[in-house]
């Protein structure tokens, strides 16, 4: 018997100990409440959030519904944000000329590095000084033409890559453009895409919750471990769980430029990364509980 059950039950015995019937609609308004005090209260395995506050983050991510909303920026503030800098450069780009992919599919090197100046460092440049670098081992630059593809703003026609009549609209307004790229990048991109792990829902699914943990312990440096184990606690999904790590930390949030990443070497051998939360978190997104922005 669930909780839930067993306080029904309770009620129950205490209304006929008391002489009061019941009657089906006393007991359906009873279950109302009952459901509505257990759907608003806090509970531990969601870090303090209630069970309808998780149900937004869910099916309502980063609207007004939810304890994350995105804002509404303005061009300066979209062009601090790396990533979103890098997908409207490819976009502005195809907007110029069509761009020839090799023969297997992938950007171009010269138009890869331009894109990858506009980013975040990655450690296959910076550590190895490769002289060439390729789409599949940028993975910043990878998403950003994924991001374009999935808004179906570019399309790949006999090995040519070209804007499509959305993405030439989508020029036209480049506030609304680079929301749209935000969005997409934090709701729609499978990160599964740019790794070999098995279970792809672990990171993929309740992305507004990894950004208000972030918020919520990021003004200190914390190991991936960290995060990875509250975000475990909350959805339980088979799998290698290490994959958080990789796709929301050191990928998709420092590509968005939302944490800092340094490597602790106070701690180790084996030497593991921390992170912490920068300032454009508050500038990108609105935090809330209940009704009450904090």
């Amino acid at each position: 018997m669930s909780d839930i059950q067993k306080e029904i039950q309770t009620w129950i015995n205490a209304e006929t100990i008391a002489g009061r019937s019941i009657d089906e609609n006393r007991l359906h308004q009873y279950i109302q409440q009952l459901a509505k005090r257990h759907n608003s209260t806090p509970r531990d395995e969601f870090n303090g959030l209630s069970p309808e506050e998780m149900y937004n983050i869910m099916y309502h991510p980063f609207s007004s519904q939810c304890v994350v909303e995105l804002n509404q920026l303005e061009k300066e503030q979209y062009e601090r944000i790396p990533l979103v800098r890098q997908t409207l450069f490819l976009l502005k780009t195809l907007s110029e000329k069509e761009l020839k992919l090799t023969s297997l599919g992938w950007l171009p090197s010269k138009i890869v590095a331009e894109t990858y100046r506009l980013g975040q460092p990655e450690w296959i440049v910076e550590e190895y000084g490769a002289k060439r670098i390729f789409e599949y081992d940028i993975h910043s630059v990878w998403m950003a033409r994924s991001i374009l593809e999935l808004l179906r703003w570019i399309k790949t026609r006999k090995g040519m890559l070209s804007l499509t009549a959305k993405g030439k609209k989508a020029l036209s307004d480049i506030d609304m453009a680079a929301n749209e790229i935000l969005r997409c990048s934090l709701t729609g991109i499978n990160l599964h895409t740019f790794d070999g792990y098995d279970e792809d829902r672990i990171g993929n699914l309740g992305m507004a919750y990894s950004v208000w943990l972030l918020n919520k312990y990021g003004s200190e440096w914390h190991f991936g471990d960290f995060y990875r184990h509250l975000y475990e606690k909350a959805f339980h999904f088979p799998g290698n769980y290490d994959a958080y790590e990789t796709r929301v930390l050191s990928r998709l949030f420092y590509w968005l430029g939302i944490v800092e990443q340094r490597l602790n070497k106070q701690v180790g051998p084996p030497f593991e990364d921390e992170y912490k939360k920068t300032d454009l978190l508050s500038m990108i997104f609105s935090f809330k509980l209940g009704l009450h922005k904090i």
